[in-house]
Formats: C-alpha cells, structure tokens, sequence
C-alpha cells in the first residue's frame, strides 16, 4: 500500500478515535446542529462570511503570483484555489492540495517556474498565519481586562497570543531585511549538503516576492480580513449558547490560537484535534460545549470546501494525483 495512503488510514483513525471518545463523555453534543438550523438565518450568515473569506484568500494569494506574470486573474485563481482547498480536505496532507492548484496555475501561465510557484503557496500560508496571529495578539492587548476577569486561566493564553504576535512582527522584518544580510544567508545555506542548492533557490524566490513590499502589506491586511471574517463565521454559529459574559471579543483572543492548531494536518481537515483543542480553550473561558462549538464551525468550513468539486468537474484540463506528487518530489 501506497505510504501517502497509509498515512491518511492513520489520520482518519486517530480523528475517530478522538471524536468517539468525545462523543462517549458527552463533550460532543450533536443536538446543537439542530438548533443552529432552526435558529434563524445564522448558518447561512456563517457559510456567506466564510465564503467570502476564502474569495479574499484567493485574492491574496493572486497579488502574490502577479509579482511575475499579469496573466494571472482573479476569476481563475478563485475557482482553482476552491480546488486545492477541495482536495486539501481529503488528501493525506494538506500540501498534496497545494501542489495540485500549482499546476492549475502553470496552465494559466507556462513561463511561471515551479521555484516561483511553490514559493507564492508557501508565503501565502505564512502571510496567513501572520494575519490570524496579528488577529489574537492585538485582540488579546486591547481587550486584557475583559479577558482576564473570565477565569485565570486565560492569562497563559493571552501571553501565548502576545508572543506570537511579537514573532510574527519580527518574520515581517526579516522579509525586508537589508539585501546585503541576504546575500550572506543565501551563501550560508548553500553550504547545506544534498539541499542546500533547492533551500537557497526557494528562499531567493521568497525574499523576491517580499520586495514587493506594498503586495507583502496589503496581502497581510487581506489576511486579517480573513480571519476576522472567520471568527465571525464562528460567533454567528454559536453566540445563542455563549454564557453571557463571553462575546465576540472573547472569540477573537481565543479562536486564534484554535485554528492555529487544526493548521498542522494531523487529521484530515483537524477533524478530532480541532474538536479537542477548542474544548479545552472555551474550558479556559468557563464554557461548556467547546467541541460541540467548533464541529457547527467544522460543518460550515467542510461545506465551503466541497464547493471545490464544481469547478474541478467542470474544468476542461484536470490535472491527476500523481503529477501533484510529481511536482511535490522534484521540490
């Protein structure tokens, strides 16, 4: 059996296994879908504002790969961003997803080297992260004393949030650090052996693109319109079974540092970790039903991304598996 498959196996089991566990403890309370449908239009305010964010990373994403080519359109990117998001969500891994929408990109312009074009993907989801750690660090400053009176656990997360945030500022500096430091940590990573030459050639494409300091800084602020559209997405889902004294400020420090951790695929889409990382951090908020909270989330997310299959069906040229792969390895 194929090792990508194995690993998949492995994934869905470990998710199954946590969400089991869950739903035996009752921390996983099902009846709450239910509710959200009958309560009103929300779920369908949470799919719109989810939608709209992933149009607004499509965008981000297309000012980075105009940065060498102008013909690269919105109107291609989104629908081909809809398909690596598509099969990022069933794929064994999520850069599987990437390197497929990559090819789907090289069609839109030949002349575009793969160097370049992993570069764009991989800066994208940095800039992203970025954007969702600007989200929690400044949230967590500017509502501390709200923050704080909740429980006193919260205190670790909001240092936490604050730490990130500073790292983050400083990953930005480093993108604009003076050419002649460049020049020398290129040189010092050539020396690396077997990889130093790809490593040197991927960092060189990615300092490039970082010159373009304007598409860096309006990309960073589509980024946080993004998650501050995610979060939304969140609070609209679940505000009715909030306990009064949490509200959508609250959801801003501590959302953040959740989706931080379902970014790592350790399961397919952070099914099982997301459910068990958010109970604990609305635990910390002295709320029940943390896992309960982030499956309507997870629903809502997963239905956006099989918005994917549409354009890969009607699609004229689609690309395979194993040219994804393919490209994964020549990296």
């Amino acid at each position: 059996m194929h090792k990508a498959s194995i690993q998949t196996i492995l994934k869905v089991i470990f998710a199954a296994a946590i969400l089991t566990w869950l739903a035996k403890s009752d921390k996983l309370d099902l009846s709450l879908i239910g509710q959200v449908l009958e309560n009103g239009p929300w779920a369908l305010i949470s799919l719109a504002l989810l939608i709209c964010s992933s149009f607004i990373a499509a965008f981000r994403w297309s000012l980075l790969l105009k940065t060498k080519s102008d013909k690269i359109h919105i109107k291609k990117i989104y629908p081909i961003n809809l398909i690596g998001q598509f099969f990022s969500t069933f794929l064994p891994g999520i850069v599987t997803g990437d390197f497929l929408k990559l090819l789907y990109v090289r069609d839109c312009d030949k002349n575009l080297k793969r160097s370049f074009l992993l570069s764009t993907a991989l800066i994208d989801r940095i800039i992203g992260l970025i954007g969702l750690l600007i989200v929690g660090g400044l949230s967590s400053i500017y509502f501390y004393s709200e923050l704080t009176v909740l429980s006193p656990k919260v205190k670790p997360l909001i240092s936490f949030n604050i730490m990130l945030l500073l790292g983050a500022l400083g990953f930005v500096l480093v993108l604009f650090m003076p050419v002649r430091i460049k020049i020398h940590v290129i040189e010092l990573i050539k020396i690396l052996p077997f990889v130093g030459d790809k490593i040197a050639s991927i960092t060189e494409t990615f300092w490039k693109i970082g010159e373009s300091r304007a598409v860096i800084l309006k990309s960073i602020g589509l980024s946080v319109i993004v998650h501050i559209f995610a979060i939304t997405a969140f609070w609209s889902l679940v505000h009715s079974f909030l306990h009064a004294n949490i509200g959508i400020k609250q959801l801003f420090s501590i959302i953040p540092v959740g989706l931080i951790s379902i970014a790592i695929p350790i399961s397919p889409a952070g099914a099982g970790v997301g459910h068990l990382v958010f109970e604990e951090l609305f635990k910390a908020l002295g709320q029940d039903k943390g896992a309960s909270f982030f499956n309507l989330y997870f629903l809502v997310a997963i239905s956006v991304n099989l918005l994917g299959v549409i354009p890969y069906v009607l699609w004229k040229k689609k690309h395979t598996f194993k040219e994804a792969e393919a490209l994964e390895e020549v990296q």
